[in-house]
C-alpha cells in the first residue's frame, strides 16, 4: 500500500506518537510510506526509527527551513499558503492510497483534510483532544462538516470527545473509533508503593498551560487553610508557557513550602517511586498519556470529569473524580481523597489491573491495521 501521513501540529509533543510509531511498523512492513509534518522545528531525531524503516518526511512549516529564501518567504507569503502548496506537492509525488491525518486539540488539520478531498485521495483523521468550550465560528463549522463527514474513517482518543466535536458541527459521525496512545512505561513492571516516610505526595505531569491543564485550580483549592497543617506535597513536573506565573500564584497563596516545580522528567517510572497520587485538573482534554501511564505505575489518580478521564476512573475504586474544573469542585475531592489516604495504596493496585484491560498491548499496531482495514 502506499500511504501517506500529515500531522497539521506545530509541536513534536507525545501525541504525535502514535503516527509516528504506526507509520514506522507499516513501513518495516513493506508499505512504502511518506510523511509531511507541519512542526515548527526541524526535529530528525523524533523521526529517525520511521527514516530507518525507510519512510520519507518533508517539513512544511517555513519555521523548520533555513536559509535566505525561506526568510524571504516568510515575510512575504501568509504560511498557510506555503504549507499548503507544499503539502500538495508531496501528495502528488507519492501518489496515495489514503493520507492519515493527525492533529491534536485544535482544527488545524482543516485545510489539509480540504486539500486531500479537493484531490481526490481517500482520508483518515486522528484528533487527540477537543475543547468543548471553544466552539469553531459558524464559518468553520461548515467546512467541517463535510471535511469530517466525508472521511473514511476518524479516529478520537476519547469517546466523549467525538460527542463534543459532533455538538460542534452539528451532526453525527457515522465514521468514528476510539484509538489509544502508546505509553512509555514498563507495563510488565511489578506493581510497588512508595516508602512510608510520613509525608502523602501529589504529582500533576502536564506541559504548564494553564487553559487547558488546570493547575491554577489545584493552586487555588490546596490555598485553603486545612491544608496548612497537612503532610500533603504536590509536584507539578513539566514545562511550558504558564511556568512563571504558576510559581509567583504559588508564592502569593504561601504555599511555597507545598507545592515544587520539578521540570521535565524523561524517564515518567521515576516520578511514581516517591509519589501516591496523580492529579489532573484539566480543563479540557484528549486520553491525557500521563494518567495512562500513572495507572499503569499503579497510582490512583484525582481528576476532573472532562474527556477521557472518566472514561479510565471509577470514583472511589482507582481514583477520584471532580464533578466540574473549578476551584469549589476540585477543593470537595481533595478533602474526600485526603480522608480516605489510606486506601490509596489499595485504589493503585485497581488502578493498576484495570488499566492493562483498558489499554492494549500495542496501541501503534492496533492503529495500523485499523488505517490498513479503512483503505
Amino acid at each position: 500500500m502506499k500511504i501517506f501521513f500529515l500531522s497539521s501540529h506545530h509541536g513534536t509533543g507525545a501525541s504525535e506518537t502514535l503516527w509516528i510509531e504506526a507509520a514506522t511498523k507499516l513501513a518495516a512492513a513493506g508499505h512504502k510510506v511518506c510523511a509531511a509534518v507541519n512542526w515548527r522545528s526541524r526535529d530528525l531525531a523524533r523521526l529517525a526509527a520511521l527514516a530507518e524503516a525507510g519512510g520519507t518526511v518533508r517539513f512544511l512549516n517555513l519555521g523548520a527551513h533555513a536559509g535566505g529564501i525561506a526568510k524571504i518567504v516568510r515575510r512575504l507569503m501568509p504560511h498557510e499558503k506555503w504549507e499548503i502548496a507544499a503539502a500538495r506537492r508531496a501528495i502528488t509525488a507519492a501518489m496515495p492510497q489514503t493520507i492519515v491525518f493527525s492533529q491534536g486539540n485544535d482544527v488545524s488539520v482543516l485545510p489539509f483534510l480540504e486539500l486531500a478531498h479537493s484531490m481526490g485521495v481517500p482520508s483518515q483523521v486522528v484528533t487527540h483532544g477537543v475543547n468543548p468550550a471553544v466552539w469553531p465560528s459558524d464559518d468553520i463549522a461548515d467546512r467541517l462538516r463535510p471535511a469530517f463527514t466525508s472521511a473514511s474513517r476518524t479516529y478520537w482518543v476519547a469517546s466523549r470527545n467525538i460527542k463534543e466535536f459532533e455538538y460542534h458541527i452539528g451532526v453525527r459521525l457515522g465514521n468514528a473509533e476510539v484509538v489509544r496512545n502508546p505509553v512509555k512505561v514498563d507495563r510488565d513492571a511489578p506493581f510497588s508503593w512508595p516508602t512510608d516516610d510520613g509525608t502523602w505526595r501529589m504529582a500533576c505531569v502536564a506541559r504548564l498551560q494553564t487553559r487547558a491543564k488546570g493547575h491554577d485550580l489545584l493552586l487555588q483549592a490546596l490555598a485553603e487553610p486545612q491544608w496548612r497543617e497537612r503532610a500533603l506535597h504536590l509536584t507539578f513536573f513539566g514545562d511550558g508557557e504558564n511556568r512563571r506565573g504558576l510559581e509567583r500564584l504559588a508564592i502569593m497563596l504561601g504555599l511555597s513550602p507545598q507545592v515544587s516545580f520539578s521540570g521535565h522528567v524523561s524517564q515518567v517510572q521515576n516520578i511514581w517511586r516517591d509519589h501516591h497520587l496523580i492529579t489532573q485538573p484539566s480543563r479540557n482534554e484528549g486520553m491525557p498519556l500521563s494518567l495512562v501511564e500513572a495507572l499503569m505505575c499503579g497510582r490512583p489518580a484525582l481528576a476532573t470529569d472532562v474527556a477521557g478521564h472518566a472514561e479510565l476512573l471509577t470514583d472511589g475504586i482507582n481514583g477520584f473524580v471532580a464533578e466540574a474544573p473549578t476551584v469549589r469542585h476540585i477543593s470537595s475531592v481533595l478533602e474526600r481523597a485526603w480522608n480516605e489516604r489510606m486506601n490509596w495504596e489499595t485504589m493503585g493496585q485497581a488502578a493498576y489491573e484495570r488499566i492493562r484491560q483498558d489499554i492494549p498491548l500495542d496501541p501503534s499496531e492496533q492503529f495500523a491495521t485499523k488505517i490498513l482495514a479503512a483503505i
